[in-house]
């Protein structure tokens, strides 16, 4: 510290210092969101130290951990103020499914009120849906293509199935018998490694059971096993037989009683199971299509290898079986289709 603010330190010095919490001195800029709102036709003023008030006289109010003066009156606010420095897209849905958040982006000058984004650009991130039908089309012409009135009876619309092929545009074909890769095999790698994940909720659950029991239990509740897990399952070749993984990936539907079936929360994180209630529904309609009852079709169980938390040489091992087995799968069932000698 210079000399000119020596006073400061000797104010200090030898004196018991009286503080408040961390942060609890400093004050909030809402200079930036004040403008933005002023842009989205919603010219707000300051009302009190945690509050502004909208030209339509409702008032919104930021978080805060100040308490409030004693001689100020403690108003009713109808909204809460959100402006933080970086806007997250879990902000975003809350602004969106909660019409109560007024949430300002000043960087990128966006305002979200009553449920809906008043200004800035419109992104496309919420748009989950034709994402996952486009590579659960994928999954279904990788192999074996499929007619389009086969997809439909898979269970899509057929505004979906037309959706997906003109998002997949040249990595596919019409041809005399269906539509399929326009490269035999094209569609593999891109079905395992560009699929974006099947998000959702995920939760850990560990248990004294054997893995197999584990697995079977979770079967019996309407689960889908995915991953190396799965190579212990009867009738699947495609994964050698290894030891097993120290950890089981079930995907469900529908609520689980996790506790009845013998399963506790894994406060550790490192060993269990996880549960995966996916934002995907796709997964549970290909895998039906490729006649698995307990299981996760193939591009799935291969995605889940790839993404894998700890992947060992036993997980990369098995990623490596999964894909050159619907390779050759692929390349076999071209020559099937359209009579070309082996």
């Amino acid at each position: 510290m210079g000399p000119a603010l020596g006073w400061v330190a000797a104010a200090y010095s030898g004196q018991p210092q009286i503080t408040m919490p961390y942060g609890l001195g400093d004050t909030t800029d809402l200079t930036g969101a004040l403008a933005v709102l002023k842009l989205a036709g919603l010219a707000a003023v300051v009302e009190s130290h945690d509050t502004i008030r909208l030209a339509d006289g409702r008032r919104a109010r930021f978080p805060t951990l100040t308490q409030r003066p004693r001689d100020e009156p403690d108003v009713a606010a109808e909204l809460l103020l959100l402006a933080p420095r970086t806007v997250t897209t879990t902000q975003i849905a809350l602004a969106e499914q909660t019409e109560t958040v007024l949430l300002v982006d000043v960087d990128h000058r966006r305002v979200w009120v009553d449920g809906e984004q008043v200004l800035g650009v419109h992104e496309r991130w919420k748009d989950a849906a034709p994402i996952y039908v486009t590579f659960a089309v994928a999954r279904m012409l990788a192999v074996n293509g499929s007619t389009f009135d086969g997809m439909v009876r898979a269970g899509f619309t057929a505004g979906q199935v037309d959706d997906a092929l003109a998002r997949l545009g040249k990595r596919v074909h019409r041809t005399d018998i269906g539509w399929e890769s326009r490269k035999v095999g094209g569609l593999v790698d891109f079905a395992i490694a560009c699929y974006p994940g099947p998000s959702g909720v995920k939760t850990q659950w560990t248990s004294d059971l054997p893995l197999p029991e584990q697995a079977d239990r979770l079967i019996g509740a309407g689960c889908r096993i995915s991953g190396r897990a799965i190579s212990d399952r009867p009738g699947y070749p495609i994964i050698g037989r290894r030891d097993l993984p120290y950890r089981l990936v079930a995907f469900t539907e529908n609520e689980v009683d996790m506790a009845a079936l013998g399963f506790e929360p894994d406060q550790v994180g490192f060993a269990g199971t996880e549960l995966i209630r996916p934002a995907d529904a796709t997964i549970f309609l290909t895998a039906a299509a490729a006649g698995y009852r307990d299981r996760t079709d193939d591009f799935i169980t291969a995605n889940t290898l790839l993404r894998a938390d700890f992947r060992n040489d036993d997980d990369a091992a098995s990623l490596e079986e999964v894909r050159n087995q619907l390779q050759f799968l692929a390349d076999t069932g071209y020559d099937l289709r359209h009579n070309l000698p082996s």
